[in-house]
Order: C-alpha cells, then structure tokens, then sequence
C-alpha cells in the first residue's frame, strides 16, 4: 500500500477527543492532516471486518467505559499510542477488501474542519454582529481585506468580488484547498467561508443542491466584459480568517519611514522562513495564485502567509495584464508577474512562486515600492537591484535572488532548492526586531574559512568589538587539526555568545567526529547549529556520542544536519525532544 498513517496529536473539544493524523503517499511524498474521532475509526473497523468475514483484522483498542466517566483524558495518551499501533499494523497487512481503508486514505477528508469553514451565516447583519471592523488593510478594485475583531481575536475578513457562472467552482476549490489543513503553523487559518444569497438565508452545501449566490455590484468590471460584448453577474464570496502581527508590506513601509534597513539576520529569516511555508504549501500540493509582501504575516518568531488561493486571481491576472485594471495614486493591487505569464496562460506554479518570492525579498532588502520596481521583468532591471543587494547583504542572498528571478524558466530554480540552498548558506534566529518590539543587542556575523593562527587572531580581535556572534565555519575539503579545532570552539565559548554557528566539514580529512561533537559542548549559549558532516564516515560511537552532546544543548531550539549516514539521521530524529526544529538532510536530500 502506498500510502502511511500516524498519529501527531489529540485535540479534545468537551465530550469528543479527535486524533490528528497525517497521511502520507510513499510515491509523491505529499501529506494531509485530518483530525478523526474515535467512533469513526471504530466504524472504519467494522465495516472492514464485515467485508472480510474470514480475515482476522488486528484488534482495536476498545474504549472502557469507566475510563470514560473517570475522565477520558487521562487515558488519552495511551489510546494515542494503542490506535498508532493499529493503524501502521492494518496499512503494513491491509485484508483483501479494503477499498473503504482505501479511500479514507486518498480522499478521507475532516469532517470537523467541514463543520467549521460552512458555520451558516444567514445575512451580512448576522456577519457584523459577530465581528466588529477596525481597518482596511487592502483594497483592490477586485475586492477588499478587513481587520477586525471576533471575540476578542483579531481577525480578516476578505470579500471577493466572483463571476456567477463560475463560482460555484470557485468556491468548491477554495473550501477544499483550506479543508486540506489541520496544521497552521505557517499559514493563517480560515475561520468560514460562504456565500450570500439571494433570499439572505442560505448557505451554500457541500452535500445538497446550491442556491445561486445573490448578484453584486460589477462596475469594476464593465470595461472589460462590455469590451468583448457579454454580460456577467458578479457575486460576493466572505472568508474569515485568523490574523496576528503585521504584513511585511507593514513593516518595510515603517523601516523605510525610519530609514532602518533590515539587517542581514533578519533577512536571512525572513528567507528561510518564507521558503518554508511556501514549500509547506507545495508539499501538500497546493501552489499560491500569488504571494506578496501584503500576504506574508510576520508575528514576533513565526512566519505565516494569508489569502492562500483567493477565488478570483484568474481574473486578477487577465484583468490586470491585458491592462485593465484602473490606475490610481495608492496602486493597491500592483502585482508583479514572472515574465512568461504576460505571453501565456499556461505557467507552471512552482516557478511562478519562485519568481514571486523573489520579488517580495527584493523589495524587503532594499525596501522598495511598487513604483521602483517596475520594469523587474526585464533581465537588466533585476542585474542591478541584484548587485544592490550584493553589495548590502552579500553574494549568498544575491545568488538565491537571482536564481528565484531568471527571466528563462529553464534557469529559474524550484522553491524547494531554494530552500536547501538557504538553509545550508545561514541559520541566524527570526528576531521580533522584524516589529520593532524589543531592541535586541547587535549581532555580528563572522565567516572563517580556515582554523589557523591568522584567522583565530582576526576572531580574538573581533570578540573584542563585539560579544554576540552568528558564525560561519567553512572546512570544506580541507586537513581539519583536531586540536586547533577544540580551541577554537573553546575560544568562542569563554569569550562570546554564540547564537547562530554553521559548521561545513563537507569531504574534510583527518576529521575526528567524536572530537568535533566534543568540542561543540564548549559553546553552551548556541540557539540555531548547522552541521555539514557529508562525506565523513560516522561510527556507531560517534552516533552515541553525538546525542549525548546534542541534548546537552540546553539553549538550542533548531539542529540542521546534513550528513551521509542515515543511522545518525534516525538516531536524532528518535532521540532528541520534540520541541527542538529538526531538518535533516541525507547527502543534501531533505528526509
């Protein structure tokens, strides 16, 4: 079977205990959370044990009711594990007829979220009465977003502006690209998502007959459907969704009011972070019709992107390139399309987002408006805001910059290199400086491409100047002194902070790794460490030793490891705590 089933997690919600589980295709490598309650894994037993009479099912853990009126959730964690065990069993020896097992893993969807995103709201009164709005944060002749406040919470509530004849397609994509989500660590959730009608009083059903949507002002698009001599009805389409923290669109405009540019830490976090979600995205199959600097919501250390899939970007993007959409001074709805979209309507999705991310970096490094970047599709245009950018942060931001923005499709480069690339070029933390919060003491980054007497003198003079370091350690292919190695670590854990340290020992010689995990444990204030063990053999010894030293690590909060033994990768990922971020990587391929 090619499909897998875990168990990540429990939610409870009064009476009912929903196990998430994530579900994952062996041949694509895509993965789906849903949440399920007991009673429906239960049902999915029976109904297998019925069609298979002569097949003994593994046993399913049966729920005690004494365990029940005592309070589930203190067996919750037990029943956690019984059903994990259950399902890996079942898909590892599925019966002969098993095509239910077998569409609750392909199409199985959460009826939970179902509920959610459909909450009727029967008149827009009702929708205001629950939700009170505070500003515009973006406006467009195509629709507008609201902050606003529901219970408390912030809040968005977008208002889309749809084609009648196509919106119930519209709206079937979009209810399920945000079903396809239980986990919004990197994008906003959606609250629900509805139509109003004609009557006022409906909502739109997932499993019933659809009342036709109640038609809405369409003068924004008069010029363009009268110029092809057809008329269309245009409806509105609502979603609410969950809101913290501030677009960077928000905070390039605050940066470029205080004339404080972002600093090469924070840059690098805002790439890897954004190359993150965007990727969280791919891997579940879902490509953004757009990302921009108003879609991406920064709060503090977490990163996450918004209106995921608006309804109407097909005719954002016709609208707009065929020079249709009305100018006017505030260009709310400037967008800014890879080269190939302005001759064809066939793209291809993840080199659009790769094209798309690197405009929003680019504006970010030299906080740009959109008027300063017109013309980005032309390749002499994007050579000089790329050597801007070298200059200020450096060749390793710029090289991804232009690989995200190559005119030629075939030389553009997919967002999930890019993001190797990032990760393996800086690990530096996602500060809450992005909202100017807390002013947190400078960083300085130091970048040593050899261990000898001339380089560790260049570094005793700058621990001198400055006491918070973010490191760079470049060994590649070179005869690593053990001993020089040790000291320098030492060195850096008696006289500096060390928040940040990438170390490549790619093909190094002579390397002891026992050693070097030895000497890590001088630097006790690290947060993020980057290894790069490839092509260095890693004994059993060394794999027990360097689990030891990592848990030691008492301050460290991400471990990117790139190595050639994939017993030290299972070994990590088994042993070290669930709170620590781990990415690992087998000979640069992310496991």
């Amino acid at each position: 079977m090619i499909y897998d089933a875990k168990i990540i997690g429990v939610e409870t919600h009064s009476d009912n205990v929903l196990y998430k589980l994530r579900i994952i295709n062996s041949q694509t490598f895509e993965q789906r959370d849903i949440r399920v309650k007991y009673s429906f894994l239960q049902d999915l037993h029976s109904h297998l044990q019925d069609l298979n009479p002569d097949r003994q099912l593994p046993q399913f853990p049966k729920k005690d009711l004494i365990q029940s009126f005592m309070g589930e959730h203190k067996f919750v964690k037990q029943k956690e594990q019984l059903i994990g065990e259950y399902l890996s069993q079942l898909i590892k020896s599925p019966p002969p007829s098993c095509k239910p097992l077998i569409f609750f893993l392909r199409d199985g969807a959460d009826a939970i979220r179902q509920k959610e995103l459909s909450k009727e709201i029967s008149t827009k009164t009702e929708l205001f009465k629950l939700i009170k709005p505070e500003k515009v944060l973006k406006q467009s002749i195509f629709g507008k977003t609201t902050l606003c406040s529901l219970q408390g919470k912030k809040v968005i509530l977008h208002k889309f502006y749809v084609l009648r004849s196509q919106s119930e397609e519209l709206f079937n994509h979009y209810f399920n690209t945000h079903l396809y989500f239980t986990d919004f660590t990197l994008i906003c959730k959606i609250i629900h998502i509805f139509f109003l009608h004609q009557k006022l009083n409906f909502m739109d059903s997932m499993f019933g007959s659809t009342k036709q949507p109640r038609s809405c002002k369409k003068q924004h698009f008069e010029q363009f459907y009268s110029s092809i001599n057809k008329i269309y009805d245009v409806v509105k389409l609502f979603s609410i969704e969950a809101y913290e923290g501030q677009s960077l669109e928000e905070i390039i405009q605050e940066k470029r009011i205080k004339k404080i540019s972002f600093s090469n830490n924070e840059l690098w976090n805002l790439i890897q972070q954004l190359l993150e979600a965007i990727l969280f995205l791919h891997n579940n199959d879902c490509y953004p019709n757009r990302i921009t600097t108003n879609s991406i919501i920064i709060n503090q250390e977490n990163l996450k992107l918004t209106g995921i899939q608006e309804p109407n970007e097909k005719y954002k993007d016709k609208y707009i390139i065929d020079g249709h959409a009305y100018k006017t001074e505030l260009e709310y709805d400037s967008i800014y399309f890879p080269p190939e979209k302005l001759n064809s309507t066939q793209f291809n999705g993840k080199l659009t987002d790769s094209w798309q991310f690197g405009v929003c970096i680019v504006k970010a490094a030299l906080l740009c408006t959109n008027k300063e970047l017109e013309g980005i599709h032309q390749s002499k245009v994007v050579n000089e805001l790329i050597s801007q950018i070298k200059n200020q942060y450096g060749d390793e931001i710029a090289n991804i910059l232009m690989l995200s923005l190559k005119n030629s499709i075939q030389q553009r480069t997919l967002i999930k290199h890019l993001h190797s690339i990032a990760n393996q070029s800086s690990i530096t933390p996602f500060q809450s400086v992005f909202l100017n919060q807390i002013p947190d003491p400078p960083v300085t980054f130091i970048r040593l491409n050899s261990i000898n007497e001339e380089e560790q003198l260049r570094l005793t003079t700058q621990l001198s100047l400055s006491s918070v370091l973010s490191i760079k350690i470049n060994l590649f292919n070179q005869q690593v002194d053990n001993k020089e190695f040790d000291k320098l670590m030492q060195l850096l854990g008696d006289f500096a902070i060390i928040k940040d340290i990438e170390i490549i020992l790619n093909k190094a010689r002579n390397i002891n790794v026992s050693s070097v995990l030895c000497s890590l444990a001088s630097i006790k204030s690290v947060i993020n460490l980057n290894l790069d063990l490839k092509g260095i053999q890693i004994d059993q010894n060394d794999i027990i030793y360097g689990i030891q030293i990592f848990k030691q690590m008492n301050l460290m909060k991400r471990l990117t490891l790139d190595c050639s033994c994939m017993d030290f990768i299972n070994f990590i990922k088994a042993e070290l705590d669930d709170k620590l971020k781990l990415i690992c990587y087998y000979e640069t391929q992310l496991i």
